[in-house]
């Protein structure tokens, strides 16, 4: 949410330090979100006010990894905008985003390697016609007694499919005060530590040295890469 305390000085209050970076980086760059209300967002775009109007949330969960929003901006242009997981976003993609794939997966390698996260971002323009139905199986399936969520989600899985690509985000992943040489201190007293993470494996390992859970004395990291009961057996083996 955005917030005026002194004129011209806005400050966000975000859910997670990664939104508030996303928007802090978008109003340095000239696309400032100003306000926003349960059925709109407003915009300066390049010195432009532009307010939209929000038609829908489709939520974020664990299993999902994404998030989407459906828009209709001034010209009555419907867009659905969707941020997620890049392995989650590539499976939903035109095929005609092949060529800004491979030059994004190099970006996104790059960030990771760096111990950054990162979103995809794509779009989709969407049908009125098409809209106005979904929207009435939506409402029927937000309201419904039986299988709510199963009926949610099959909604959201059609709609957000032939997506347009946009790009990748990255956000460097600050610790905490203390946290390294907190680890450190577990560590010299024997104390086995895990991590349960759903980071890149790069950035998992980048994450693993800033925190040192890993260290630069350790010779070998082992990485076990399998995915089945009997592929990591072996690999152990």
């Amino acid at each position: 949410m955005p917030e005026e305390k002194k004129e011209g000085e806005l400050y966000y209050q975000a859910q997670s330090p990664d939104e508030g970076a996303l928007v802090t980086a978008a109003r340095n760059l000239g696309f400032v979100f100003r306000s926003r209300t349960p059925e709109s967002i407003t915009v300066v775009e390049m010195g432009r006010q532009v307010t939209y109007e929000l038609l829908a949330v489709l939520d974020f969960n664990n299993v999902r990894k994404r998030m989407s929003v459906i828009v209709r901006s001034p010209d009555g242009k419907l867009t659905l905008y969707c941020k997620g997981a890049d392995t989650i976003i590539y499976e939903r993609l035109h095929p005609a985003c092949n060529k800004l794939m491979e030059v994004t997966t190099g970006h996104l390698n790059e960030y990771a390697g760096d111990g950054l996260r990162t979103l995809v971002l794509a779009y989709k323009d969407l049908d009125e016609g098409y809209m106005d139905d979904w929207r009435r199986r939506h409402h029927e399936a937000s309201t419904a007694m039986d299988g709510r969520e199963e009926r949610l989600d099959e909604l959201y899985e059609e709609i957000e499919k032939d997506l347009m690509l946009l790009g990748a985000t990255a956000v460097e992943d600050k610790l905490q005060d203390g946290v390294p040489q907190t680890i450190e201190q577990l560590a010299k007293a024997d104390i086995k530590i895990w991590v349960l993470t759903g980071d890149k494996q790069e950035t998992a390992e980048n994450i693993g040295y800033s925190c040192n859970m890993l260290r630069e004395e350790m010779k070998e990291i082992f990485v076990v890469a399998a995915n089945t009961a009997e592929g990591v057996k072996e690999e152990l083996q």
